[in-house]
């Protein structure tokens, strides 16, 4: 059985910072995630380390999904970057925090919202407790 899986990249500039937004809908599991790696691989490639993943039609993500995430966050924290979600479903966001994935990446409300912590990222960082520091 096909799932729908698809991936939109809309580049937004905050301030002088270049913010990759990436929309995935669908279902993010282990037949998807090699193509979620595969873009977000190709743009730190090419630079970026900012990314605000919009996650309002991800029907379903599986542990592989959750492990490209991680892998991408520490990818861009080692080179001063960050990523941020907005539009967390429910049903997606009681996963995310039951498995304690809310303590490294933050979710945001409202795109507005993530966009205007990238712009006051070095005050969010020295207001970031040490053990949520990844």
């Amino acid at each position: 059985m096909w799932k729908k899986f698809e991936l939109e990249t809309i580049p937004v500039k905050v301030d002088s910072i270049s913010v990759q937004k990436v929309r995935i809908s669908g279902y993010l599991d282990s037949s998807t995630f090699p193509q979620l790696q595969e873009l977000l691989d190709s743009l730190l490639r090419q630079g970026n380390h900012f990314y605000l993943l919009d996650l309002e039609n991800l029907d379903y993500i599986s542990s592989a999904g959750l492990g490209v995430l991680m892998g991408i966050l520490r990818e861009v924290r080692e080179k001063e970057g960050d990523l941020k979600i907005v539009n967390m479903s429910e049903k997606i966001e009681r996963v995310f925090y039951l498995l304690g994935f809310s303590r490294l990446m933050k979710v945001y409300s409202s795109e507005e919202e993530a966009l205007q912590a990238f712009a006051n990222r070095d005050q969010e960082r020295q207001q970031e407790a040490p053990e949520d520091r990844f």
